[in-house]
């Protein structure tokens, strides 16, 4: 054996002797068992509640109160959001939910072997991005932490370039809580559940206390909360509509792997309760936050403060003091918490489960969520909160190509396939019901460039009002991406796949050889234990091979009368 070939299988993903290991294949891609199915509705509410209950949303009212609207008008759009990003993200949750696998196995049914590769690129990009933004919050919040700790480190001098929008001393907290989140990935993805309720938790009452305080402080709820649009007509009604699609394109990203955590889950129902309510309250809770924090610091301190950390800072150095002090080590506690549980799950931990895909004999989930917060340095995210517009243009781009691949994985699954996968064929090249031409499905494709393109030159508008500042068509389409993309993107797929249908040569495995199923599943799917020590009981062996042989007898039944 050459020195290269040893050093390969030294790189490669420790397995054990019962797990394969492939080009295609390793066990973070493989449909999860049932013993790690353990996300009931407090996991579930935490995973979804965990994206509001961060300082990211804290702040995100500061962007579209720019566009115009009042904060009356801005809460019930979030709200449409909400039900918008509720409706994609729980239909986009049962092949998680009802095969168990994650959205690296989605895209290879949906958009073949080898085409999965263009969503799966989309997802590492956007986990990469996200996870630079989320630790530069992050890093300001541990920045933050030691301030409290030490008067030294909050008086640290700058000794950076006026033209980088960054301070030595937020770089350094920076730094250490990306090394915070490379520790973290030596927990299981399944095992983060509790750290984000408890996170979620303890985030909240942070940012209430810090509310109270504040309207105390200003006597009020400051004038923010008087201010009325001037907006009318059309332009009003599309605001709206931009808004609705901004809020959605920054969850977009969880959304299109929703399967890569619906697969936790232990019921549809409890999955269903906690995401619906962790998207409807906290997500209206926590960016009226942020509008009363910035109103009340006008009032009070006469500068509108909308980043969080920037308030706990002004109090410390305002007073010094034991009690100010504690008072901003438990805020700064909470928002790295928060942030921290953000970041591994909806960040590395995705990012590593993407990445997983691309090369599964040498990357696993762990470290594929290093090579992301490795990679997250380059997007410079301290760039990202310089103006509201900078942070609007990341958070509304988001959208333009995460739908699509949403609304071809809805289609395929519901339309097409009619809620049944052949899990084995997504880790086979030869023969496979998933390879379709030359191991790309041709309709996704298309399907996903004709709704993507449209977007496109209104997301170099948004870079750049100068580009097709006279072609308002263009604009509105751009802030209506979200529904427009969705629906040219289903309805193509569902049409190509009518005039060119896919091959289906066998609906679902006769076996279930990840031994992923329950009993009342593999009666469901007519599937038969690939390992009968996996079912609970004899009893239970006997009762489906039962039902398995009815429905045998049914099905020929069924054949001979037609």
């Amino acid at each position: 054996m050459s020195f290269l070939s040893k050093a390969l299988r030294t790189l490669e993903v420790p397995v054990s002797e019962r797990e394969t290991l492939s080009v295609l294949q390793n066990p973070d891609l493989q449909p999860i068992k049932p013993q790690y199915r353990i996300w009931g509705f407090w996991s579930n509410f935490g995973y979804w509640g965990i994206i509001s209950l961060s300082m990211v949303t804290w702040l995100s009212a500061s962007s579209s109160l720019s566009l115009g609207l009042n904060v009356r008008e801005i809460i019930g759009a979030y709200i449409l959001g909400d039900l918008l990003t509720l409706a994609f993200t729980l239909a986009n949750s049962y092949p998680g939910t009802d095969w168990h696998i994650g959205y690296t196995v989605c895209q290879r049914i949906s958009f073949g072997i080898y085409g999965s590769g263009l969503g799966i690129l989309v997802r590492v990009l956007l986990s990469i991005v996200n996870a630079g933004s989320n630790a530069w919050m992050g890093g300001l919040a541990t920045s933050l932490l030691l301030s409290a700790w030490s008067p030294s480190y909050m008086n640290m001098s700058n000794t950076f370039s006026p033209g980088i929008a960054m301070t030595r001393r937020d770089f350094v907290g920076f730094i250490i809580f990306q090394i915070i989140c490379a520790l973290c990935y030596l927990i299981k993805p399944h095992k983060m559940n509790i750290p984000l309720v408890t996170s979620c938790f303890s985030c909240f009452f942070a940012m209430l206390g810090m509310v109270i305080f504040l309207v105390n402080k200003a006597d009020g709820y400051g004038d923010l909360f008087t201010l009325e649009t001037e907006l009318k007509g059309s332009k009003r009604a599309w605001t709206w509509v931009y808004i609705i699609t901004i809020w959605f394109s920054s969850v977009s990203p969880g959304s299109t792997n929703q399967a890569d955590y619906s697969r936790f889950a232990s019921s549809k129902t409890k999955l269903w309760a906690g995401t619906v309510l962790a998207l409807l309250i906290p997500t209206t809770v926590v960016p009226l936050f942020g509008v009363i924090g910035a109103s009340c610091t006008k009032a009070a301190y006469g500068e509108q403060m909308w980043v969080p950390t920037d308030i706990v800072l002004y109090w410390l150095n305002q007073h010094y003091d034991a009690a100010t002090r504690c008072a901003a080590t438990f805020i700064a506690f909470a928002f790295i918490y928060s942030q921290v549980c953000l970041n591994v799950v909806t960040c590395g931990f995705a990012g590593g489960m993407d990445l997983a895909g691309v090369l599964p004999k040498y990357i696993n989930i762990r470290r594929g969520a290093l090579i992301t917060t490795a990679l997250s340095f380059a997007v410079q995210p301290w760039n990202f909160y310089n103006t509201s517009s900078s942070f609007l243009t990341v958070m509304s781009s988001f959208g333009v190509i995460t739908t699509p691949i949403i609304s071809i994985i809805v289609c395929d699954y519901f339309i097409i396939r009619k809620g049944k996968y052949r899990i084995s064929h997504a880790f086979k090249i030869k023969d496979s019901d998933y390879y379709y031409t030359w191991g790309v499905n041709w309709r996704a494709m298309v399907a996903f460039v004709c709704a993507t393109a449209p977007g496109l030159p209104g997301m170099a508008w948004q870079i750049n009002n100068h580009y097709f500042s006279n072609a308002q068509g263009i604009i509105n389409f751009y802030y209506g991406d979200t529904f427009f993309a969705f629906l040219i993107s289903f309805f193509i797929y569902w049409g190509l796949c009518l005039w060119k249908p896919v091959t289906i040569t066998q609906e679902v495995d006769k076996k279930d050889y990840y031994n992923a199923m329950t009993g009342k599943e593999l009666v469901k799917y007519g599937v038969e234990p690939c390992d009968e020590k996996s079912l609970n009981s004899s009893d239970e062996v006997e009762q489906i091979s039962t039902h398995l042989e009815e429905s045998k007898i049914n099905r020929i039944l069924h054949r001979f009368h037609k």
